[in-house]
């Protein structure tokens, strides 16, 4: 039988693209023009100018994955606390890939969602600030679900279809993803950050390891020991060091 949108709000609202540049631009635009609800949703067949973290490209073959992107109104939110809306929407992809691939998946920081060493899910949070109130926030989200062949222009791509060899029918997939990132989203509303601050620390790829990281031209061994309420990680070095680092700044070298 096939399953149903079981959410309150977040989903609901779908408008449908056969293809756009990029959902996360198109809805921008749609919200100027007229009012939409909270969970308003775009979903795209194809979508020719994706876009990720730090200006890096998502790059999709038609008709294959899940590319949407959701609005919510986190007016509960203030400029300062923005980054706690990033764990809840990441870890809401997060919960939904875990359900779904059992293990191995972790949140590679920011929003990245890994499983083992290679990128099944990529995010764009853009917020709109209001004086010192938080607008509106528009969530871009990139999942392989059913794509086989990815170009070399993407250096670890991983879908779901690679990892299990089954086939997902993609409005499922929606339903529950949607579901997943209702209840982080409401979690996050309710004001219960403890719980989302220890599952995002509990979940980030390669926290408490010793791993190699680049940064200003040079390789080093560190080891993740949270990320702060700004969204910057925070480093041990060998030397017993501690640093702070922006997105742009540092990179992963896997």
């Amino acid at each position: 039988m096939k399953k149903d949108l079981t959410t309150l709000f977040t989903g609901r609202h779908c408008t449908f693209l056969k293809e756009v540049d990029s959902t996360n631009k198109f809805l921008s635009s749609k919200l100027r023009q007229e009012i939409l609800p909270e969970g308003a949703v775009v979903r795209a067949f194809a979508q020719n100018e994706g876009r990720g973290q730090a200006g890096t490209i998502w790059e999709s073959a038609s008709g294959k994955n899940l590319l949407l992107s959701y609005l919510f109104y986190p007016r509960f939110i203030t400029p300062k606390h923005v980054f706690d809306l990033n764990k809840a929407f990441a870890l809401g992809v997060y919960d939904f890939i875990s359900a779904s691939l059992i293990s191995d998946v972790a949140i590679k920081w920011p929003n990245d969602i890994y499983w083992k060493k290679k990128k099944v899910a990529g995010m764009l949070v853009e917020n709109s600030m209001n004086n010192s109130m938080l607008n509106y926030s528009i969530l871009g989200i990139g999942i392989n679900i059913n794509q086989e062949i990815f170009s070399d222009k993407l250096p670890n791509p991983v879908s779901f279809r690679q990892i299990t060899g089954k086939e997902y029918d993609l409005d499922e997939v929606f339903y529950s993803l949607s579901s997943f990132i209702e209840s982080r989203y409401l979690q996050l509303k309710s004001n219960d950050l403890k719980k989302i601050e220890e599952d995002y620390h509990s979940a980030l790829f390669l926290s408490g390891q010793w791993a190699e990281f680049e940064a200003e031209n040079q390789i080093f061994l560190g080891m993740i020991r949270r990320v702060d309420d700004n969204g910057k990680i925070v480093l041990e070095l060998k030397d017993g060091q501690v640093r702070e680092f922006e997105l742009k700044e540092i990179r992963f070298v896997l």
